[in-house]
């Protein structure tokens, strides 16, 4: 199988997922424990949250342990819920589900929500963001690079325009980064963000670990043991926290070689496309190079041919595409390409094709030589 679809989960190294499993046989304690095992547990917990903050450049009592990065991105935003008095929350549009869909039951609790509209080019305007607040706005989230289209957003940016609008005041500026650690890479501290979700299997580590960065307190909805600060109560994964460390390091490391790398594919890629009559990039005005999107996230559209359908073809003939965010697939919207204006037939008709640290230039000359085959069968 070619496989493609590296933005839904990344196949796992295969000696990290060994070694954890003797990690979660040795270090058996529960590191909240006092006894020896737990204190054994705990040492190895600790050491693992600093080789990840080291990955995401934060001081390790900003990372929070969680089970994954939906987990991550729901505690920054019902945190909104604490406390007294009318709230609001602004969002761009092309949010992941774990904060668009978390947003909408915000929504039927009370909650305001203020959304933010995409330029067609699929990159959110910081002065957009800015004009969204209002007096009573406690978050604001809007993701570092889009799941669908590969759009790096201007992140920095809107964290200035945000503080500037604000003035005295200060929302709580929160970032699905889940996308670039481990592809364009993510510095929380740089960017200046109060809140960043990760999860390990983006980046070849176990499905059920992720974490949140906190660069300023805030008061979670969720009570339990204490854990984390208080913030993600639960005992901890032990052997998940040492393999999201352990992942997270490897693709810190190598970020600048990988980028190289995956422009390159990205090349191949548009320019076998632009050999395929009628096939085209979302957003239209995307091409190989453009450094506003990450290279490993391309939206491609045939239109004629339902977007569904040639993810079945792709995967009959053995490659493995999707047709958008994988939390999301079974639904018929586009939600991130209609905000962006794009003709419905354009999006009724896109997939989407995700690079990683494994693909080769024979996966895209598999794509490519598949897609125009059943392209040209099966256009209507």
């Amino acid at each position: 199988m070619h496989y493609l679809d590296w933005a839904a989960t990344a196949p796992p190294y295969r000696d990290i997922i060994e070694a954890a499993v003797g990690v979660a046989a040795d270090a058996y304690g529960n590191p909240s424990s006092a006894h020896r095992a737990g204190r054994e547990a705990r040492a190895l917990l600790e050491s693992s949250r600093e080789r990840l903050a080291g990955s995401i450049g934060a001081a390790p009592s900003n990372v929070v342990l969680t089970s994954g990065g939906s987990e991550a991105d729901s505690i920054a935003l019902l945190s909104t819920l604490v406390g007294k008095g009318e709230r609001s929350v602004v969002i761009s549009e092309l949010e992941h589900p774990a904060v668009y869909e978390q947003a909408r039951a915000l929504e039927g609790l009370g909650v305001r929500v203020i959304r933010v509209r995409p330029e067609r080019d699929g990159l959110v305007s910081p002065e957009r963001v800015a004009e969204a607040l209002r007096p009573d706005t406690a978050v604001v989230a809007v993701m570092a690079v889009s799941n669908e289209t590969g759009a790096i957003q201007p992140v920095g940016r809107i964290v200035e325009a945000v503080r500037s609008a604000a003035g005295g005041r200060r929302p709580f500026v929160h970032c699905d980064a889940v996308q670039a650690l481990g592809t364009i890479g993510f510095d929380a501290r740089a960017l200046g963000v109060d809140g960043a979700a990760f999860s390990a299997h983006k980046l070849g580590g176990p499905r059920g670990v992720g974490a949140l960065y906190l660069g300023r307190p805030l008061r979670p909805l969720a009570l339990g043991g204490g854990q984390e600060a208080g913030v993600r109560p639960g005992t901890h994964n032990t052997a998940g926290a040492w393999a999201f460390a352990e992942a997270a390091a490897r693709a810190a490391s190598s970020v600048a070689q990988r980028m190289e790398r995956a422009r390159a594919l990205e090349r191949r890629l548009f320019d076998g496309l632009s050999a395929i009559p009628g096939a085209t990039p979302l957003p239209e005005c995307r091409r190989a190079g453009d450094e506003r999107y990450s290279p490993y996230i391309a939206c491609l559209s045939f239109p004629g041919l339902a977007g569904e359908t040639m993810a079945r073809l792709l995967d009959e003939a053995g490659v493995a595409v999707s047709t958008g965010s994988a939390c999301s697939s079974s639904k018929k919207e586009r939600r991130s390409l209609d905000a962006m204006g794009v003709d419905r037939e354009l999006s009724f008709s896109s997939i989407r094709v995700s690079t990683g640290r494994d693909t080769v230039e024979a996966d895209i000359d598999a794509f490519l030589e598949a897609a125009a085959s059943a392209y040209s069968r099966f256009r209507v």
